[in-house]
């Protein structure tokens, strides 16, 4: 059980070499919060990961993988290309989720005074016309398979999936199995 105002699971990338999170399974998990979350990555790399019998009751966002703007550190060890590979998600349920139930893109935070100051997606962003979502620069997703998703009476659209604008900043591999929404 987990009940907090952030992410409820965050799976990082590391900053140890060969800079890479790997291996790990949570399952049978009860919270509320910003959700199951891979990231924010940076320019590390998070593969084989599952999410497996899961109940979300009333979080944020529900499914939420991430990249933020690679840091000074990733540019020292020349390493900028973050990668989130081979992460599935199982037998979730999400109840009346507050924002998008699936999330599959830049993170969506405010790290200045401004809430609306896109760093790099705005918290404002889409409500706001003039507010920014950027696709972060060598950000790649390969092999996500949502599987026995079932998302119940959410506030907005099921989700968002922002990526894929050249070989660079690529998306390959999503299934959605099974996945159902009812409002």
């Amino acid at each position: 059980d987990i009940w907090t105002q952030d992410d409820c699971i965050a799976v990082k990338d590391s900053f140890v070499p060969p800079y890479t999170s790997s291996d790990m399974l949570f399952e049978r998990v009860n919270c509320s919060g910003l959700g199951l979350v891979i990231g924010s990555i940076g320019g590390g790399t998070v593969r084989n990961i599952t999410f497996r019998d899961a109940y979300l009751h009333r979080p944020v966002k529900g499914i939420y993988m991430k990249f933020n703007t690679p840091s000074p550190f990733w540019y020292h060890v020349d390493r900028i290309r973050g990668l989130i590979e081979d992460i599935h998600f199982i037998d979730i349920v999400m109840e009346r989720v507050l924002q998008w139930p699936i999330w599959i893109g830049p993170a969506q935070q405010a790290d200045d005074s401004n809430p609306c100051k896109a760093n790099p997606c705005s918290l404002c962003w889409p409500q706001n016309p003039l507010a920014d979502c950027n696709v972060v620069e060598a950000s790649r997703f390969r092999n996500i398979t949502l599987q026995n998703v079932q998302i119940n009476n959410p506030k907005m659209s099921p989700g968002v999936i922002l990526g894929g604008q050249d070989e660079i900043n690529d998306i390959e591999h999503i299934v959605f199995d099974n996945v159902r929404v009812t409002t």
